[in-house]
């Protein structure tokens, strides 16, 4: 019998699947911002103001160090909890690190919210709790856990968004349910 390919039982798969049930479904992938993707976030942001994009060796450095980290952190944790946290760090470091000459918690509220959104999260960048607690992280008077908590609230799916979820799984799989019986195990 053909299977789509990650199914079956060969232990060189591409596409790493979590079982659920007899369903097996691929695990989302998070997508990761480069150093020149950062780069550019902040020339970007800069430009707008006709401020300089600059940046030294030896915080491209700690920004390639932090990018590592950022990457690194909570890959044990779902996708859900892992892009806030993500996300959360990335924000905090780059607004409290002063890395760039100019527009540092400017650099940190776009490269956060790019981030979000590249992993299929969108949060309004003129959202005032996000502007307050990206200011205070620039200025040591915010944490890392305000970042977080603000962060997992604003990213949060509502009930509403999870309801429409697990309608559209279950529509899905009921109007699918001969061709999953055939391929099944």
């Amino acid at each position: 019998m053909l299977r789509p390919p990650g199914w079956g039982s060969s232990t060189s798969q591409s596409v790493k699947c979590e079982a659920i049930g007899r369903l097996r479904v691929a695990k989302r992938t998070v997508h990761h911002m480069d150093l020149s993707t950062l780069m550019t976030v902040n020339r970007e942001v800069v430009s707008l103001t006709r401020e300089p994009h600059e940046c030294s060796r030896a915080d491209s450095e700690q920004l390639e160090s932090l990018l590592k980290e950022v990457a690194s952190r909570a890959d044990n944790q779902d996708f859900e909890q892992a892009i806030s946290e993500k996300a959360s760090l990335l924000v905090f470091r780059l607004a409290s690190g002063q890395h760039f000459r100019a527009g540092n918690k400017r650099t940190a509220l776009v490269a956060g919210l790019v981030f979000l959104r590249k992993n299929g999260y969108k949060i309004k960048i003129d959202d005032p709790e996000l502007i307050s607690v990206v200011d205070k992280a620039g200025m040591a008077a915010a944490s890392l856990d305000d970042v977080y908590d603000l962060m997992r609230r604003l990213s949060a799916k509502s009930a509403a968004e999870r309801k429409a979820w697990e309608s559209a799984v279950k529509q899905t799989v009921e109007s699918n349910s001969r061709f999953l019986t055939e391929i099944g195990s």
